[in-house]
């Protein structure tokens, strides 16, 4: 079983919308001085090691973010939309996870929770991919309904200067473009 790591003074003592700032500037290049005089001002004493120690594990966490997003649309180029897409993420988590294990860098304890948030994001992609379907098959049936009111209806309106069938087309059109989006 791995041991804790000891968390920075930066995580334990900054506040939230502080320590977002903090992370803007590190990425931005802030030198880590500039950083320690930038905290004393907020009220703050964090030392410069301390910042050294905690900006080297922020970026090393956001390059690897980074490369794991790149990856991921890479794979989404091969995989295409949807389902696929999903299983080709899920099955690179998975390894990802089973190597940080054998290294001895998670707790195995740690492990049913972290696939348990992975399965809720599947749901919740398989959720979204739902409704946009329902709503595109909505937005098809409006259209139809839309356009038999308008044929029906068409004669009259055309005899008094109003709809022409170019124009039902259109607006069918225009209808079924909103579900495409």
């Amino acid at each position: 079983m791995g041991t804790a790591r000891r968390r920075s003074k930066v995580e334990t003592e900054l506040p939230r919308e502080l320590r977002e700032e903090a992370n803007r500037l590190i990425l931005e290049g802030v030198t880590y001085d500039d950083l320690a005089a930038w905290s004393r001002e907020k009220g703050f004493e964090i030392s410069r090691s301390a910042w050294g120690r905690y900006g080297k594990e922020y970026y090393a966490s956001y390059q690897a973010i980074r490369q794991f997003e790149d990856q991921s649309r890479a794979l989404a180029g091969e995989a295409g939309e949807g389902l696929t897409m999903d299983e080709a993420l899920t099955k690179m988590l998975q390894q990802r996870v089973a190597a940080a294990l054998m290294r001895g860098e998670w707790d195995v304890m740690e492990v049913p929770r972290l696939l348990a948030d992975v399965a809720k994001l599947q749901a919740s992609n398989i959720s979204r991919e739902k409704l946009k379907a329902d709503f595109a098959d909505r937005a098809k049936a409006a259209a139809d309904r839309v356009e038999k009111i308008l044929a029906q209806g068409a004669r009259t309106i055309a005899r008094t200067g109003g709809l022409t069938d170019r124009t039902i087309q259109i607006i069918r059109r225009e209808i079924l473009g909103i579900a495409k989006q």
